[in-house]
């Protein structure tokens, strides 16, 4: 089965977003390739459709419904990760009154992905809590913050956990070239817009796994519901409530 993990810019046509595309054999999981651009959200979908996905994890609000404050699904899934910093801020129409991403959402539906479907499924996901989970961190990963320095460390802790994978139930198998953007020396030497670019692309493969473990019918948070809005996140810790 080939599945997919995006992580979405909010204005795609202006920023990178990041396609992972893997092929799952059972519990094995095989990066196929990973692309990051900046292009329209027509173009995005077009790629998705045309590289014969069958279920992706999209990094971004799907359905927004509110027209002010936050969604149901944000105020339940801070209630039980904002202890570890890793809750998420708010999506409504009055600051995203034509979000790109739920756009992609609906032209996918078209295309017969179904939100949290069995078959051409498409779900939200939040990669934050979503580590905080899967590698049983106290904290989420300050990767995107900081200096350069402090972006580039926190990117190598993050490639060391997404490496850590290949060992896991749900083994991730990554080969070279891409297997270069999770190497130390590489994130070390990374300079300007080579920073952001490898981000995205260390997200969207945190993505497709989670796009692997809903598959793969891992236990799971489903913060709110398909009509108000949702956000799928791993559980492996059953102490949080």
């Amino acid at each position: 089965m080939r599945i997919a993990g995006f992580d979405m810019a909010w204005r795609p046509e202006n920023n990178n977003s990041a396609l992972a595309v893997g092929e799952l054999v059972g519990t094995e999981l095989n990066v196929l390739f990973c692309r990051v651009a900046t292009q329209s959200v027509e173009a995005w979908v077009a790629d998705i459709v045309s590289s014969a996905i069958e279920g992706i994890a999209i990094d971004a609000p799907l359905i927004i419904n509110n027209q002010e404050g936050q969604r149901g699904c944000e105020a339940q899934l801070n209630q039980v990760f904002r202890g570890a910093n890793a809750g998420c801020h708010p999506s409504n129409l009055t600051l995203y009154p034509n979000a790109a991403s739920v756009r992609a959402a609906e032209m996918l539906r078209l295309h017969g992905f179904e939100h949290l479907g069995k078959k051409h499924f498409m779900l939200e996901c939040y990669p934050h809590p979503s580590m905080v989970e899967l590698f049983g961190w106290r904290e989420r990963l300050l990767y995107k913050r900081g200096s350069v320095a402090e972006r580039k460390q926190g990117q190598v802790q993050l490639a060391q956990a997404i490496l850590s994978l290949q060992t896991a139930d749900v083994s991730l198998v990554i080969e070279d070239p891409l297997l270069e953007c999770l190497q130390t020396d590489y994130i070390s030497n990374l300079r300007g817009a080579a920073v952001k670019t490898n981000e995205d692309l260390l997200d969207s493969l945190v993505c497709l796994y989670i796009a692997a473990l809903y598959q793969t019918g891992q236990a799971a948070y489903v913060f709110g519901d398909v009509e108000s809005g949702y956000v799928w996140v791993p559980r492996f810790n059953n102490s949080k409530s």
